[in-house]
């Protein structure tokens, strides 16, 4: 395969992979808030424990950030906001 080839390539991955990080992170999200606006007894405690401990997994990647970061500054992708 040419060069060009592969970096369209890792090009398509990247932006699928940021796509579905984000899309995980604002549905977790989104339970969260839905189960805290929820009365006390109604909660699902374990399920807004797993929720929060998985949005730390994903958002708190400091190399995964650091990269998304670099490619932003390339002007080759924009991920601003990259799970907030």
């Amino acid at each position: 395969m040419e060069k060009h080839v592969d970096d369209e390539v890792l090009i398509q991955i990247i932006k699928t992979q940021h796509s579905i990080l984000n899309l995980l992170n604002h549905t977790l999200n989104d339970t969260v808030i839905h189960q805290k606006s929820l009365p006390k007894h109604e909660q699902n405690t374990d399920l807004i424990n797993l929720a929060e401990q998985t949005r730390r997994v994903i958002a708190k990647k400091p190399k995964l950030k650091a990269a998304y970061k670099k490619l932003t500054d390339d002007s080759r992708f924009n991920f601003d906001g990259y799970l907030e």
